[in-house]
């Protein structure tokens, strides 16, 4: 199964076709910057990450109930009925990403390492990305690259938080008050 297994379309062997060319064409553009095999190490790079980010969303859709919750297009998970969405890029959608003009940007005036060193870091979020969504799929059951754990952390803290705030700023009890103000009366008595 794969990433583009929901569009009928779309089988296996058109994927790698699909991938196939054009890693052939990012290649070509990256020698116009790097040699040839500094332009194939790379590209070889990048197809090494399609592959890891493909494994990552296919195990997410291998799970029946995600396609009852989310619609899945390549690029977006779409909860049916709801509005929002959750990035997640496939493999041949982060290659035609990779535009001439993209490319471009990444190595026009720079050094060949810092170019190589921000495309794959770039190129590295998607991976990162479908990496944490599958490992929130699997565990918490959300899309999220923010763990429930984490929220519910997160909002335990600001509660924590506003009660102390609240704490801070309500008036002291009589006894409270009888102190503070014994404590002040010695402090003036002992000048």
């Amino acid at each position: 199964m794969s990433g583009l297994d929901l569009q009928p379309s779309l089988n296996v062997d058109d994927r790698k076709l699909g991938q196939t060319t054009q890693m052939v064409h990012i290649q070509n553009k990256l020698e116009e910057f790097l040699s040839a095999q500094d332009a194939r190490e790379t590209a070889m790079k990048i197809y090494d990450l399609l592959l890891e980010v493909d494994y990552e969303l296919d195990r997410i859709l291998q799970d029946p109930v995600i396609r009852k919750l989310y619609e899945y297009d390549g690029r977006f998970f779409t909860p049916k009925g709801k509005w929002g969405f959750f990035r997640a890029f496939d493999g041949i959608h982060v290659l035609r990403s990779l535009s001439d003009e993209t490319l471009e940007t990444f190595f026009r005036g720079r050094e060949q390492y810092f170019a190589i060193r921000w495309l794959m870091e770039e190129l590295g979020k998607h991976a990162w990305e479908a990496k944490v969504r599958r490992m929130n799929w699997e565990e918490s059951g959300t899309l999220s690259v923010v763990s429930k754990e984490v929220l519910d952390e997160i909002f335990r803290r600001i509660r924590q938080s506003e009660i102390q705030d609240l704490e801070k700023d309500a008036p002291l009890s009589l006894e409270e008050r009888f102190f503070f103000q014994s404590l002040e009366d010695q402090m003036v008595s002992r000048k």
